[in-house]
């Protein structure tokens, strides 16, 4: 921000300006702004710590192929990942226009050079022809997938349609590429984050710098995946793979698929089949045209890559080698990432493009090489030694070590050279940051984002800085943790210079219909709608049962509904079946009411299923319905914790269970449209309601027949009907009315019959399929009732048996119709065939 002398450099000046009429207080009340915004948003990451080799590609010692030669650093497992919360310092990095024209043209030529790198090595392979490339790191490389290789098919611009970089600026003010990232670069959508917050809680800030904006940069990638498309008629379908909610990234993988209106999926959402590749909905397969890759290379084919890969699609491959899909970035580019690749960069820019690299790499030197091998050792203090072919890997800096651990990385060198990269240590220069007693210098890395764009490549007018952890900036990935910063360059213009997008010539049917929505979408969904009713009616059987013993069971008509309480929660799950059967008002039923809601309880499992299908479903939700979501969710587990053991703050968390629901159930009916998606979510309330309503007569039903008069008020109460039923029939309480309301009522939306009527009407909606439900048994079931309700029910003499069945039935039936909807539309299976049966 300063130069040597201590004077504000000119593109600062403007931030300079607001952060000093700010001060410190003010500085860190908008930090907190931000903080409270991204996580509002629910933006957060997973984080590794500990050895990074565990569990990946490059599992084992590092040092050697069996016997380790001693690894100083053995014997660090590396830890589970966990989530944690986005970090994002308010002071913005503002970098001259002119300096960024630099870094532009540095970065557009280093993603042509390396396209062409993966063009030839995957290709005619004329670079290990004339050795300008060691074939040691192409052969031994566990990214160069053989069977994508197509020699003579092959050719630049099919490899590299995203790429990024990681630079740090040396003390000579030089800006170097620490690391490529071509596999699958993360941080763009995260960019474009941090973008919107810092001009929402800086925005005096952001005004003043007349910042370049980022979203043209999206409409051009957006436009080149579509002019990448061999299918699609102009109206190409494009896809974003994702590994799956539990990967790191996931929250971006949904951003980013929002951004360019592509559809986020899994590998088990695509089928391969004759040279296409096919998104599984549930109107049946709709071909795909092309896949915008967040899966490492080796693990999108288990057919022809890893086989043990849950994460891909079988044959996928086959359908790009067969041109029937097209695959951004690459199958396999990710092996340019490898650190060494960075020695021979310099030659290959001359020998490829004619030209020297405009942005170099941080200096690099290839172990392999026995010059190279003997320069590291000589000034080892100095360097940083890195796998040479693992680009995530750990960093050992030489001059760190003891005499011990020096002795051990020799041995290690001399014993396996090839396996080692060598890059000088610099000092990243620094910027300023939000610190505990306000700005101090903090090391920046900056990562730059490129899509290519015809024969070129566009540059994100931006990117994402981190403070890296340590300040180290070879630990520069978002892996290692750190702050994160917004990039701000200064325009000269108040408009985004790039160039407009086509002009979009095509005609486009209007539809009403959502058929579109994938197999596993519509299966999370559904099971978030059962689980959110089973979150909901769970809550208020246990609120009810627990303010009665809370209470004291002072009257004979709390003794007859905790022994009805009791039933219920027995069939629901909640406590345990002896419990349930002991004395209503014991020690035992207490402590099982406290530990309802416990870890590893039901309604806790609930929770967690909650928390992990709203997350995998958020590319189905509004902005403000994840928002509301992740923060009725952030609650009830901040409640969940200091309400243990504590009855009068179970209740209050049981209250907000129901609040929960309520909101799921209105943001449901107001903020989605009525397509597949939303059928399926209110498809799982209905069955877990209708499931609900017929433990509460179970319940009701099992207790001796001259007590269910005690028990009617606890049927309305636990099916929220009380005042439904005050307002027909004032206070009097009678077996026929009641159970009418509960089971039969189709205006009541608690009842039996309106769950089961709604579920048939959903299935009449959705798309016919072979074998799929309708609902017709939960139906005849009801009609029994009715004519129980009008015949038996209301003649106290007769038992109570015939009702009970009945209900039992409806249950059943209902558990069988779930069942029924994975089999029908969640499956998307063939038929299983037996060789050598008739």
């Amino acid at each position: 921000m300063v130069t040597g002398r201590g004077a504000v450099r000119p593109h600062w000046q403007s931030l300079f300006a607001v952060l000093t009429e700010l001060g410190p207080e003010g500085l860190a009340q908008r930090g907190e702004r931000a903080r409270q915004q991204l996580e509002d948003d629910g933006i957060t990451f997973n984080l590794y710590s500990g050895n990074l080799y565990s569990g990946n590609l490059y599992s084992g010692n590092l040092y050697s192929d069996q016997q380790p030669v001693g690894d100083p650093f053995a014997g660090r497992p590396a830890s589970a990942p966990r989530p944690r919360p986005w970090a994002l310092d308010p002071v913005p990095l503002v970098i001259d226009p002119a300096e960024w024209r630099k870094i532009e043209h540095g970065i557009k030529q280093r993603a042509r050079l390396l396209d062409r790198i993966l063009a030839d090595l995957y290709g005619p392979q004329s670079l290990l022809a004339s050795r300008r490339y060691p074939p040691a790191l192409v052969y031994g490389h566990p990214e160069f997938l053989r069977p994508c290789r197509q020699e003579g098919a092959a050719r630049p611009g099919q490899f590299v349609q995203h790429y990024a970089a990681d630079l740090a600026r040396g003390p000579d003010g030089q800006w170097r590429v620490v690391a490529d990232r071509v596999q699958a670069p993360a941080g763009a959508a995260f960019a474009l984050h941090h973008r919107r917050v810092l001009a929402r809680v800086m925005g005096e800030a952001h005004r003043a710098c007349r910042v370049r904006p980022l979203t043209g940069f999206f409409d051009r990638w957006t436009e080149d995946l579509h002019g990448r498309a061999s299918f699609g008629g102009g109206n190409p379908r494009i896809v974003v793979l994702t590994p799956g909610p539990f990967n790191e990234a996931h929250v971006e993988h949904a951003a980013l698929a929002r951004e360019l209106g592509a559809t986020l999926v899994e590998g088990s959402d695509l089928t391969a089949r004759d040279g296409r590749v096919f998104l599984k909905t549930l109107g049946g397969l709709e071909p795909i045209d092309v896949l915008l890759r967040r899966v490492d290379g080796a693990w999108c084919d288990p057919l022809e890559l890893r086989a043990d890969s849950g994460l891909g699609v079988c044959g996928l491959v086959e359908s790009v080698r067969r041109g029937g899909v097209v695959c951004a970035n690459a199958i396999g580019s990710g092996m340019v990432e490898a650190p060494a690749i960075g020695a021979f960069l310099p030659r290959l820019a001359e020998h490829l493009l004619g030209d020297e690299l405009a942005l170099p790499s941080v200096a690099t030197w290839w172990c392999g090489q026995d010059y190279a091998l003997e320069a590291v050792l000589d000034r080892l203090d100095s360097l940083a030694l890195r796998p040479a072919l693992a680009p995530g890997g750990r960093t050992i800096n030489g001059g760190d070590l003891g005499a011990n651990e020096r002795a051990t990385l020799i041995a290690a060198l001399r014993a396996r050279p090839s396996a080692f990269a060598a890059q000088e240590r610099i000092a990243a220069s620094v910027a300023p940051g939000l610190g505990p007693a306000g700005l101090q210098p903090q090391a920046v890395v900056l990562r730059v984002f490129a899509v290519a764009q015809g024969a070129d490549h566009v540059v994100m007018p931006g990117g994402l800085a981190r403070i890296p952890a340590g300040d180290d900036p070879l630990r520069g990935s978002l892996q290692h943790g750190g702050i994160n910063k917004d990039v701000w360059i200064s325009g000269e213009d108040s408009f985004d210079p790039a160039v407009p997008l086509r002009p979009i010539r095509i005609d486009l049917a209007i539809r009403r219909t959502h058929g579109e929505v994938s197999s596993r979408s519509a299966d999370d969904l559904f099971w978030l709608g059962r689980n959110v009713e089973r979150l909901d009616t769970g809550g208020r059987v246990l609120r009810a049962a627990l303010q009665r013993l809370v209470g004291g069971l002072e009257t004979a008509r709390d003794q007859v509904e905790m022994m009805a309480l009791a039933g219920v929660l027995a069939r629901g799950g909640l406590v345990p079946l002896a419990t349930a059967t002991a004395p209503p008002g014991g020690a035992a039923m207490r402590a099982a009411l406290l530990a309802a809601f416990s870890p590893g309880s039901l309604l806790d499992g609930a929770l967690a299923a909650i928390e992990r299908l709203a997350s995998a479903a958020r590319d189905r939700f509004s902005i403000d319905m994840r928002r509301t979501l992740h923060y009725l969710l952030g609650e009830l587990r901040g409640r969940q914790a200091r309400g243990a053991g504590d009855a009068d703050r179970l209740l209050a968390l049981l209250d907000d269970l129901v609040r929960l629901s309520a909101a799921v159930a209105g943001l449901a009916n107001e903020n989605m449209t009525r397509g597949s998606g939303w059928r399926f979510l209110d498809l799982g309330r209905r069955i877990e309601r209708g499931l609900h309503v017929a433990r509460v007569v179970l319940g009701v039903a099992a207790i001796p027949r001259a007590s269910w008069p005690a028990a009617l008020h606890l049927a309305l109460e636990l099916c929220d009907s009380t005042i439904s039923y005050r307002t027909r029939y004032l206070g009097t309480l009678l077996e026929a009315p009641v159970f009418d309301l509960v089971l039969l009522d189709l205006t009541n939306p608690q009842s039996l019959g309106f769950q089961i009527t709604g579920a048939r009407a959903h299935l009449a909606a959705l798309p016919a399929l072979p074998g799929a439900p309708d609902g017709a048994a939960a139906a005849a079931g009801l009609a029994r009732i009715a004519t129980l309700v009008a015949a038996d029910v209301a003649q106290p003499r007769q038992s109570a048996a015939v009702l009970t069945s009945a209900v039992e039935a409806i249950e059943a039936e209902l558990l069988e119709l779930s069942d029924a909807l994975g089999r029908a539309w969640f499956a998307h299976v063939p038929q299983p065939r037996v060789f050598g049966a008739e």
